[in-house]
């Protein structure tokens, strides 16, 4: 358990969140049986359209999801029967145009770090399966921890996203430890301020120990919503119980986890009914919890060292961005993640498709003594190999997007559904711009090379000017804050 006098000295006192333990409402629900949401007969039906969309209706869906509605999964399928490449490129530009609607013009940068590659299942396509001889096992100690956090923060990072294999006791006090050391490393001036996690299924009482850690978003990936290729891949162990899997994220949000966030490995099943499947599940959030999903993660399968598994239903990077694309555009709310660990020139498009986080940097894993270069020593590519500064330079001089490391939201304690509300509202656009400059403008004075300063500062200004007035008024007093040695500035 946490240790604190092993916190470090100097390090400003870390704001009390306002913990919100209460679902909109609590359902109880079978687990023994399929969920009612996922409603498998209405997918094959939709999936059964063959024909593209002519112009009119394409642009009668395009305009209801410029309106911010939700789409249902027949429009969902017109969008993947587009065809036409005018057609295709207006619906990768419609989904800009509505990441930029709610969000803004900003990209979360958050990193992930491997802390155990112990696990209790048999999932053939993943290098951590229980029966891999090719992997030596390890769980990161606590120093180890925090050293990882420190490389993290040496390169800019306030967001984690904690990785391991599903621990074969399910040992949560683990990741608890590891959620609370985290919190604890401090390097003068940067810390971990937001930690999210990525398990399994869980007991109640195991997610509120991990809440009352302070732990961000729970990431619950069901990988593939098809049965059929969802047992054909996972084949002994915690994971290969399809149906716990469904209804994690329900025990979840009935524990009182404040966020939740949905996942897909593409190419593991087809990738249109998982799109579809994942639609019905983030709408049956929403429609119980007033939560929905926080965010979604859109991950491919790659291939890795002693796995045993070809990819099923692999897809080619325009479906996969066309999968980004329709994501945000059917689900207009959610944060889209994808990862460097993607072809550069295809993360880079997915950028300006609808994606509004990125993971990137990962300075340690579970393999190999972790090293200060992103990638050495890797066997194989479990880490992300672009240094922080990289992407941040992409998003100044290409994509003229906003790096964000803001952590206002969970500072607040907001989540859940006064998260939602705020996005649904439009709310978070007129906070998440001066914000987003001010944790910006945190990374150029304190861990950005020269040139990405100087880039940096320029693209802040040019920001500004496009800001309405309160907006930059809002944004100039946090930015002055912030050069005048403040850190964790926010509205």
């Amino acid at each position: 358990m946490l240790d604190i006098s092993a916190c470090e000295e100097g390090r400003p006192q870390r704001p009390r969140r306002l913990f919100s333990f209460l679902p909109a409402r609590m359902v109880s629900m079978p687990t023994d049986t399929l969920p009612l949401w996922l409603d498998t007969q209405a997918i094959g039906k939709a999936l059964s359209r063959e024909s593209a969309p002519d112009s009119a209706e394409l642009r009668d869906i395009l305009d209801k999801s410029l309106a911010l509605e939700s789409l249902g999964i027949q429009e969902a399928v017109a969008l993947m029967r587009v065809s036409d490449a005018e057609h295709l490129a207006l619906l990768l530009d419609t989904a800009d145009q509505v990441k930029q609607k709610v969000y803004g013009d900003r990209i979360v940068l958050s990193a992930p770090l491997h802390i155990s590659n112990y696990c209790g299942s048999e999932c053939l396509y993943c290098a951590n399966r229980r029966g891999n001889t090719a992997v030596e096992r390890k769980y990161m100690t606590p120093p180890e921890m925090r050293e990882a956090g420190r490389k993290l923060i040496r390169q800019g990072h306030k967001r984690v996203f904690l990785v391991s294999g599903q621990l074969p006791n399910a040992d949560v006090e683990y990741l608890e430890e590891a959620v609370s050391v985290l919190y604890t490393v401090f390097d003068g001036v940067g810390e971990i301020r937001r930690v999210n996690i990525n398990v399994g299924p869980l007991k109640p009482e195991e997610y509120a120990l991990l809440q009352a850690a302070d732990v961000g978003t729970v990431l619950i990936y069901q990988d593939t919503y098809h049965e059929a290729s969802y047992h054909a891949a996972h084949v002994s162990g915690p994971k290969s119980d399809y149906l716990a899997r469904l209804h994690a994220p329900d025990t979840a949000f009935q524990a009182g986890v404040g966020d939740v966030g949905l996942g897909l490995l593409l190419g593991l099943g087809p990738w249109r009914h998982d799109l579809l499947a994942l639609m019905l599940h983030a709408a049956h959030l929403t429609r119980v919890y007033d939560a929905g999903s926080r965010t979604v993660s859109m991950h491919r399968l790659r291939p890795t060292p002693g796995g045993r598994f070809k990819t099923p239903y692999p897809l080619s990077d325009g479906e996969y961005l066309r999968c980004v694309a329709i994501t945000r555009l059917a689900v207009p709310y959610t944060g889209i993640v994808l990862t460097t660990r993607e072809p550069a020139g295809l993360w880079r498009d997915g950028c300006n498709a609808g994606c509004s986080q990125l993971l990137t940097g990962s300075v340690a894993n579970p393999y190999e003594s972790w090293t200060e270069a992103p990638g050495e020593k890797t066997p194989f590519p479990i880490g992300e190999d672009c240094h922080v500064d990289e992407v941040v330079r992409f998003l100044l001089e290409e994509a003229r997007h906003l790096p964000s490391f803001c952590t206002a939201c969970p500072r607040l304690g907001r989540s859940g559904h006064e998260f939602l509300s705020m996005v649904q509202e439009c709310g978070m656009k007129s906070q998440c711009g001066p914000n987003s400059m001010a944790s910006f403008m945190e990374f150029l004075l304190n861990y950005a090379t020269p040139y990405t300063r100087q880039m940096g500062e320029k693209l802040i200004s040019e920001k500004l000017d496009g800001l309405p007035e309160h907006e930059r008024g809002a944004a100039e007093r946090l930015l002055q804050k912030v050069r005048s040695g403040r850190m964790d500035e926010f509205i």
